[in-house]
């Protein structure tokens, strides 16, 4: 069934995008699996409706890293799955309790954002985010070592308070998550920072990143991802 529900796109530097067709691109999001000599990094899990850990498995049999960028519905869904899971500090409590209402999915995911479930006897009715607290924690800068490839860990507030992003800088991939993505992004939600995310914006613009690996949307090129920055810093400003 997991087979058959996720779309698994490979990337150059053994990069996979794990998404789901039968969501839109705002009621979905993008997971990344990013393979190392000795670990892989899972960069989110989806909306969590079909299990994603066996997926994962058939991509690598390396030790999985999973790292939840933040705690919206969209990208949790598949955490309990994950032995080690590691996120910031500033949204744990929410991983404790994932209601729908700290979650976002209450009001915001319902049976018709589907355009099809992962079998002809799922009941919309019964789904719920699975409590998953953090095995660690991660901080600005810190890094993560996959053995062969080193990233680092990005603070980026802003669109929620604990979000994060991931950079290597030996490839210039950024994985913006809900930091940065061509598309309409959300600032004026419960835990947003207007002036956070001008910061994160702005220092996501600067890094020089050569690929651009969201949350939502399609990958960007470096000048395509510094164009869409702009646009996002200027529509903050009006």
């Amino acid at each position: 069934m997991g087979q058959d529900w996720f779309e698994i796109t490979p990337f150059p530097d053994r990069i996979f995008r794990i998404s789901e067709p039968a969501l839109g691109p705002l009621h979905g999001s993008h997971s990344w699996l990013v393979l190392g000599d000795h670990k892989a990094l899972l960069i989110d899990t989806c909306v969590g409706v079909t299990p994603l850990a066996p997926v994962i498995k058939s991509l690598t049999r390396l030790s999985v890293i999973c790292l939840l960028s933040h705690t919206h519905y969209d990208h949790i869904g598949g955490a309990h799955e994950f032995a080690d899971r590691r996120m910031h500090p500033a949204e744990i409590e929410i991983m404790a309790n994932p209601t729908p209402e700290l979650t976002f999915w209450g009001g915001w995911l319902k049976a018709d954002s589907f355009t099809h479930f992962p079998s002809h006897d799922y009941d919309f009715a019964n789904y719920a985010i699975k409590p998953a607290p953090p095995t660690g924690l991660l901080h600005d800068r810190n890094t993560i070592d996959l053995g062969g490839r080193l990233l680092q860990v990005l603070h980026v507030p802003g669109h929620s308070p604990g979000l994060l992003a991931i950079y290597e800088a030996e490839t210039g991939a950024l994985f913006s998550t809900d930091a940065l993505y061509d598309g309409e992004m959300f600032f004026n939600l419960n835990g947003s920072n207007i002036e956070a995310a001008r910061h994160s914006l702005s220092r996501l613009a600067a890094l020089g990143a050569r690929v651009l690996y969201p949350g939502h949307y399609e990958n960007l090129d470096a000048e395509t991802l510094v164009r869409v920055a702009q646009s996002q810093l200027a529509r903050l400003e009006r």
